[in-house]
């Protein structure tokens, strides 16, 4: 009788454990993350500011607060790379790399992070508008573009200004357009330099 009474329970239980390892043994494709670095030429910029203590925040527009390496569509959907990301969301992710190519540069006594500018330092406020591919009718990516405003204040000194660049693609490859996302933020970063040297000399 025990025997009769175990075979359906033991038969059920074989059932859940082929369902639950079909559960884990997914073949989905696992999340690849891509590193964005600081920009190499920050050293060689002009130390006439050398010495100034900056603080930092790097905000994004809505729909560019994500982790995801992104696209804009031909009809303006915001499309994503399947399982690309970025290490983290996009704000904190530039803030990282920005920050360190300012403090590379020489121009700066300090550079953290941050919403006010404590004694005489500096405050530098930047907006991504734009951090995505650009894609054609047919999905393909054409180009990488990417936008940022900001403000920098500096004693008695305001300024505002728009960075931007674009870079094409050669073919549709995520570390192609990943290439594309850095060569873009590298001369937004030079821009940025030149316009902090301007404004605050």
């Amino acid at each position: 009788m025990k025997n009769k009474t175990l075979l359906p329970i033991l038969s059920v239980l074989t059932l859940l454990l082929a369902g639950c390892s079909g559960v884990m043994d997914s073949k989905q494709t696992a999340k690849q993350y891509y590193m964005l670095a600081p920009w190499s030429g920050a050293a060689a910029a002009s130390s006439a500011a050398q010495g100034a203590a900056l603080t930092m925040k790097v905000s994004a527009v809505p729909g560019l607060d994500t982790d995801r390496v992104q696209a804009l569509s031909s009809d303006a959907r915001l499309n994503h790379y399947a399982n690309a990301r970025w290490p983290d969301h996009l704000p904190e992710v530039l803030t990282s790399v920005v920050k360190r190519s300012l403090a590379a540069s020489g121009l700066f006594s300090e550079v953290t992070e941050g919403t006010h500018a404590s004694g005489d330092g500096w405050l530098l406020k930047l907006e991504v508008q734009q951090f995505y591919g650009i894609q054609n009718a047919s999905g393909n990516t054409s180009a990488v573009r990417i936008e940022m405003t900001g403000s920098i204040e500096c004693k008695d000194n305001r300024g505002s200004f728009t960075l931007s660049d674009s870079n094409s693609v050669a073919e549709e490859r995520l570390s192609a357009i990943v290439s594309a996302h850095q060569k873009g933020l590298d001369e937004v970063t030079r821009q940025l330099l030149d316009q902090i040297s301007k404004t605050c000399p």
